[in-house]
């Protein structure tokens, strides 16, 4: 799958115009918790032309391309990248860290995760995961059942808001380096069985969830609305994404 997915990249970008930057698994698959009939959500970052950014009217700066029901690819421009990190966006500091990388140019994972940790705000990105763990949490039926792949949705995103609070740095994208912050190893037992199970059940799984790991998303989402965070910096010296901007552009 990853040459048809290559294949599928270097279409895009011939057909757009484009020049990808990076090129990276973004979804479970990229998480450590696929099951078998998982889809491939791609997510690229991409340059246009020098001359591109030079006009009056701006350029779209996202891209979307589906193919089938299996690949699913997404992404956006560098200009808009880059504003992302200005503002401690998540997903530009997840996406720099994939484990699954299907194009790369000139080592750019490395110089975007470089600037992800200069504009990084642990409050504001503490603020992100635990939104994203709340919404998935509630939106499932209370009667203890929960598709498994929902419960990840639940239990990644507070790992990775605890992970920010314990050690004030940007979090791994992945479960299998994330759950190393969870100090109870039966909590971590437990995890890695859910991930044996999701890895041989289908997306549509429901899972029976354990009392165990009820109390400890509660006790997770407890612990991030204590935390003691410093307030997000209103604004910041956007010098170093400039630079990098037209670095990359006349590169």
């Amino acid at each position: 799958m990853k040459e048809k997915i290559i294949e599928h990249i270097n279409q895009l970008e011939a057909e757009k115009g484009i020049q990808i930057l990076l090129a990276v698994e973004s979804g479970s698959r990229a998480w450590g918790c696929p099951s078998p009939d998982s889809d491939y959500d791609v997510r690229i970052i991409f340059k246009r032309p020098k001359s591109d950014y030079l006009r009056i009217d701006d350029r779209p700066d996202t891209i979307d391309y589906f193919h089938g029901k299996l690949l699913d690819i997404n992404g956006w421009d560098i200009k808009k990248t880059l504003k992302l990190v200005r503002k401690s966006n998540a997903t530009p500091f997840e996406w720099a860290q994939s484990p699954m990388v299907y194009k790369e140019m000139d080592n750019f994972s490395h110089q975007l995760i470089s600037l992800c940790k200069e504009y990084f705000q642990p409050r504001h990105s503490v603020n992100h995961y635990k939104g994203i763990a709340k919404n998935s949490f509630l939106s499932n039926d209370l009667d203890g059942t929960i598709k498994l792949k929902k419960l990840f949705y639940v239990l990644r995103p507070l790992m990775a808001a605890k992970w920010i609070i314990d050690k004030q740095e940007i979090p791994p994208m992945d479960i299998p380096n994330l759950i190393t912050i969870i100090e109870d190893k039966s909590i971590t037992n437990h995890i890695n069985e859910l991930l044996a199970i999701k890895a041989k059940a289908n997306e549509d799984y429901v899972h029976q969830v354990d009392q165990m790991i009820t109390n400890f998303i509660a006790a997770q989402f407890e612990y991030i609305e204590s935390s003691q965070l410093p307030d997000a910096k209103k604004e910041f010296n956007s010098d170093k994404l400039n630079n990098a901007f037209i670095e990359i552009i006349e590169r």
